[in-house]
């Protein structure tokens, strides 16, 4: 080999070594990009596109957009067709005679009607007014004749003059369970997004110390085989090999126990997510805090005031209670309404005569309702209402309070973790390069295996700080976006 690389000139050879080199990066490039790479970022974009808590969170969405529509559209004239084509009947029937008596007489009859009806509701007042037409025919079988009867047109109103008016405040009600619903939905999503922050970085605890684990695993092997050659050499006593070899032990089980975490852990994730569970090899990526200068609690609390929907869900709450009071006061006492109409009826031999010249007809009708003795009930039902009212107000100045002071409570810690995850960072770094010192010195004789096993333990509780530190510092981060729907890295209202 050496005789043909002489006889090859020098330029050729370093075309060799370069030609070497590019397919050795080829081939690792290839085997880096076949390997599954995610980040958090990726999951948090899936939990958006695929998880079943952000699919429900629109669906609920999307019914209280239905139900304000369909409110809406009750404000709107309805138009309703209504008819019997033909209501026919043979039977017996029994016909009263002039002395009294009954006599039972066979009929056939048909009984047709046709009706059109417009409506239109009146919010302010809870009136409607309302106008239609009706066309009526009767067929005698048994004389072979026929009639009609037609209202060509009647209008009127409908109006509670003292009563129970449900649009006064429905209007409210629903503007409130609207805005409410959008902004659950944008909740609903950051608290998805913190739920898959927290199985992400469960992953990443398992790997790491499914990691930890294996690289024990084989420091371990490594010093028993070194141990042994001591030991025979007689420099080192069989009680610090047994304690080699349990630590081995140990660190074998903890493999074992540490991948079932982790396929545990993954797939946990995936299931929330709504997707196939990938390979035990896929590669999850750690990712790093994002420093800020501060955290303005103050800009925070105010934003949860706009942007929590327990804010309108309050107000909902609130309307419905003085509807429900005001439905109290109408079903327990005085109730006055007025029916009235004009319109135009005639009835008729011909279809033809019944629009011809119709005669006026007017309706005109004030029913009153007034209890004489309730025994309390109209003052007992209101009061009942008042105390949950109270109770709502109280209930909801307690849940403000709530979201108040775990705002400020997340606040200090995500301030303080910023600190924190750097001094941790460094423990880390600095563990691993006193392992590796007391590793060395171990296999020099210099230390005996006490210190060594401590080093390593100091070690491994290092990187498992560093790692649960920053889950804390994502998890507040996302805790924070839900509370308060406003995002402190990004300084801005979080929309979806």
């Amino acid at each position: 080999m050496r005789l043909y690389l002489k006889n090859i000139p020098a330029n050729k050879i370093r075309k060799i070594v370069f030609f070497t080199f590019f397919l050795c990066n080829l081939c690792y490039i290839r085997n880096s990009l076949a390997q599954n790479v995610v980040s958090l970022e990726t999951i948090l974009s899936q939990v958006i596109n695929s998880s079943y808590a952000v699919k429900t969170a629109e669906h609920q969405k999307k019914i209280a957009f239905h139900s304000y529509e369909f409110y809406k559209s009750q404000l709107k004239p309805n138009i309703t067709v209504m008819g019997d084509l033909p209501n026919y009947n043979k039977t017996s029937f029994p016909v009263v005679q002039p002395n009294g008596n009954i006599s039972f007489q066979s009929i056939t009859q048909a009984n047709s009607s046709f009706s059109a009806f417009a409506s239109q509701l009146i919010p302010s007042t809870g009136g409607t007014v309302f106008v239609n037409s009706d066309l009526q025919r009767f067929d005698d079988f048994s004389t072979r004749s026929n009639q009609y009867n037609g209202i060509p047109v009647r209008a009127g109103i409908f109006q509670p003059l003292k009563g129970y008016n449900p649009w006064k405040f429905e209007k409210n009600i629903q503007k409130f369970n609207l805005k409410e619903s959008e902004l659950t939905y944008n909740i609903k999503i950051e608290e998805a997004l913190g739920v898959a922050v927290n199985l992400y970085f469960n992953i990443l605890i398992a790997k790491q110390n499914l990691e930890i684990a294996k690289t024990n695993q084989s420091v371990n092997e490594n010093l028993l085989r070194i141990i042994e050659e001591k030991l025979a050499l007689g420099k080192v006593s069989k009680d610090e090999k047994l304690q080699l070899e349990i630590e081995l032990n140990n660190a074998k089980f903890a493999v074992s126990s540490e991948t079932s975490q982790l396929e545990t852990a993954i797939s946990l994730l995936y299931t929330f997510l709504g997707l196939s569970i990938p390979d035990i090899d896929t590669e999850f990526t750690t990712p790093n805090n994002q420093p800020i200068d501060g955290v303005d609690t103050g800009a925070l609390i105010s934003n949860y005031k706009k942007n929590r929907p327990e804010i309108f869900t309050y107000q909902k709450e609130i309307s419905k209670t003085k509807q429900d009071i005001s439905k109290a006061k109408f079903d327990h006492g005085m109730q006055v309404n007025l029916e009235a109409s004009i319109g135009f009826a005639k009835g008729a031999d011909s279809i033809d005569d019944v629009y011809i010249d119709p005669f006026d007809e007017q309706k005109f009708n004030l029913r009153l309702m007034i209890p004489i003795l309730d025994w309390g009930k109209r003052k007992a039902a209101i009061k009942q209402i008042e105390v949950r009212k109270q109770d709502l107000e109280e209930g909801y100045k307690q849940r403000f309070l709530e979201i108040e002071n775990s705002i400020k409570q997340n606040a200090n810690r995500f301030t303080r973790l910023q600190t924190e995850i750097k001094l941790l960072k460094e423990i880390m770094e600095k563990g691993e390069e006193r392992f590796e010192i007391s590793n060395n010195r171990y296999i020099l004789g210099n230390i005996d295996i006490t210190n060594l096993t401590l080093a390593q333990r100091e070690k491994d509780q290092a990187k498992r700080t560093y790692i649960n530190a920053l889950k804390l510092y994502w998890t507040t981060y996302y805790q924070l976006r839900a509370l308060s729907g406003f995002d402190v890295i990004k300084n801005k209202k979080i929309i979806y």
